[in-house]
Parts: C-alpha cells; sequence; structure tokens
C-alpha cells in the first residue's frame, strides 16, 4: 500500500472530525466524519473561511489560530459549531500546524469530537449538586423564618381591627414572603410520590379552568390542543397540577400586556407523552436560557428561581424531561416529555 493511498485511509476511517486549514482559515479539506456531522459536503465547503464555527465562538479560533502561527499546539478545547441546517452542538477540539521540509508551517489540521450528551451530563450533574445544596438551605431558611412570620402574621391581624391605616399593605407583604417559604418548603421536604392513574386531558383542562381568572387578569387567552386520549395516565396528580401551574403562571406573566398561551398534549412516541406551553411573551436569551432552572435565577423581577427547580423535581420524580427553547421578541416554548407508566 502506498503512503498516500494509507494516509488517505487513516484521513477518512477515523471517527474524529478532520479539517485542514490554509494559513488563511479557509478549508482545504475534510473528512468523512467531518461531512457525516456538519452535514457539508467537502465541495461545498472547500474554500470557506471557517463556516463550521458559531458567530459566539469565532474569535475564539481567531485567538487558537494566531497561536498556531507562532508554533503552538493546542489541544482539548470546546467550541459551539454549526452544522449546514444552523443547528449547533459541543464539540472538543484541537489544533495543530502542519510543516514543511523546512519546519515553516503551511497549513492548520483541526480534530474534533462531538460531546454534547457529555455536556448535557455535567450540567445535569452541576444542577443535582446545586438542588441538593439548596435543599438543606431551604430546609433551614424555612423553618428559621415560619414561626417569626405566623406570631406577626397573627399580631397584624389583631391590629388591623383597631387601624387599619398601612396594616393591609404589611399583611400582603407577610403574605408574600410566606409564599416564598412554601416554596422553600416544597423544595426541602422529601415527599412520598404514590402514583395513580388519572385522566391526563382533564387533569389539564381543571389547571387552565383555575388558571383562567389570572390569565383573564393580564389580557391572555389559553388555547388547549389535544392529539392524544390520555384517560389513563400514570402519576402523581397533586404534583402534576402543580408542575402546569407553574409553568402556565410563567407563560402567562411573561405576557404583561396580552396574548396567548398555547397548551398542547401530544403522543412523543410510543413510551411517552409530550406536553408543550409555549407563551407570545418577550422570550429569554441564550445566557438566560442556559441558567433556567439553577436556584435563585429568574428572569422576572421579583422572582426566586426555585419555582422552576421545583418543576425540574417533579419532572425528573416522573422520569421525564423538561426543556425550553426561546426566541427574543417571539417567545419561550417550554416542553415536558413524560413516559407512560403502567401501575
Amino acid at each position: 500500500m502506498d503512503k498516500t493511498r494509507f494516509y488517505e485511509a487513516l484521513f477518512n476511517q477515523t471517527s474524529d472530525c478532520v479539517v485542514v486549514f490554509d494559513l488563511q482559515g479557509r478549508v482545504i479539506a475534510v473528512n468523512k466524519k467531518f461531512e457525516e456531522l456538519h452535514q457539508w459536503e467537502q465541495e461545498e465547503i472547500v474554500g470557506e473561511v471557517t463556516p463550521m464555527v458559531s458567530e459566539e465562538d469565532s474569535p475564539k479560533l481567531l485567538e487558537m489560530f494566531q497561536r498556531i502561527m507562532q508554533g503552538d499546539e493546542i489541544s482539548g478545547v470546546d467550541i459551539i459549531m454549526l452544522r449546514k441546517d444552523g443547528n449547533t452542538f459541543f464539540a472538543n477540539v484541537s489544533l495543530f500546524p502542519l510543516r514543511d521540509e523546512e519546519g515553516g508551517i503551511i497549513a492548520f489540521v483541526g480534530i474534533g469530537r462531538d460531546v454534547t450528551e457529555n455536556k448535557k451530563a455535567e450540567e445535569l450533574l452541576r444542577k443535582s449538586e446545586k438542588l441538593s445544596v439548596v435543599g438543606e438551605l431551604a430546609a433551614g431558611i424555612a423553618h428559621e423564618i415560619r414561626n417569626p412570620l405566623t406570631s406577626l402574621k397573627g399580631f397584624m391581624q389583631l391590629l388591623k381591627t383597631r387601624n387599619t391605616d398601612y396594616v393591609d399593605i404589611m399583611l400582603a407583604e407577610i403574605e408574600r414572603i410566606n409564599r416564598i417559604v412554601d416554596e422553600f418548603m416544597s423544595l426541602a421536604k422529601p415527599h412520598s410520590i404514590h402514583f395513580v392513574s388519572v385522566n391526563l386531558n382533564k387533569l389539564i383542562e381543571d389547571v387552565v379552568s383555575f388558571m383562567q381568572p389570572q390569565a383573564h387578569l393580564h389580557g391572555v387567552d389559553m388555547l388547549v390542543e389535544s392529539s392524544v386520549d390520555m384517560s389513563a395516565f400514570t402519576c402523581e396528580p397533586n404534583q402534576m397540577k402543580q408542575l402546569f401551574i407553574n409553568l402556565i403562571k410563567n407563560a402567562i406573566e411573561a405576557m404583561p400586556n396580552g396574548g396567548i398561551v398555547s397548551i398542547a398534549l401530544y403522543r412523543n412516541d410510543e413510551d411517552s407523552v409530550g406536553i408543550k406551553i409555549a407563551d407570545q411573551g418577550e422570550g429569554i436569551t441564550e445566557d438566560g436560557l442556559v441558567r433556567l432552572g439553577e436556584p435563585f435565577y429568574s428572569a422576572k423581577e421579583n422572582g426566586t428561581g426555585l419555582g422552576l427547580v421545583i418543576c425540574h423535581r417533579i419532572v425528573e420524580a416522573h422520569q421525564g424531561t423538561l426543556s425550553f427553547e426561546s426566541k427574543l421578541k417571539e417567545g419561550t416554548t417550554v416542553e415536558i416529555v413524560l413516559p407512560v407508566l403502567h401501575v
């Protein structure tokens, strides 16, 4: 076997993406794995300047090129990469210079591997660790605040019979603190889950009816669409109601000037059902989307972020997934996917 054919076979049979750039950053050649992962054929991409790198990470790649020009080799850098259709994924990238016989740099070689699933696993672990810490913190804070709150509320109600000035405002503020403590308590104390068979279609309709007054107050219409009969769905109904109430409430509050909240129930696949809740609000930035579900992070001015933490816990307890998509000025969609369990 001659060397040319050997190197060509090695180039195309490796399980990593390989791309060769000239000194101006233009693509010279890509291997089969690159074509498979990025969805570009070699003839489509040759001559282009790094079209597979997201705009966000282009400066990072430029800095890496500059270092390689000085003779450095770079390994193990995570970069957001693009596919031809515009979708993104995380790749772990290494870059090194190609030299001629005199040692001069004549090209760059990039080797990349899709690490999106690893990133997701790391993110889940990070969130899980945070939730554990928050649970312990919540238990302590809720315990310390609950008793003085009860006393304060009692005395305020007594004072109200004598003098109503400012008391209504104070009672409202105490009630607000009480709601925050309730969120802490929901997060802190373990719940024993009793799965039963319920009509999921009716459960969603009941939640929508319950939320109707708040929606009306904000000038919001709620539209429910169901393409599947889930009259025998296994779940913990109270937790499921809390999940939908929290998410629909968020959708309503995302539209202070009114709009439509769409709730769709559909069969995701043979073994799972999906629920999408979409609003027409201002949307959430990419950075904000990444942080959604973190304790104490909220897009709302007075939010604690604990509502979504509780939602994540409920979905995890039902062995499902919770994900968000958002476009600025267009709105946000929450997707819940739950397995169809059998008791």
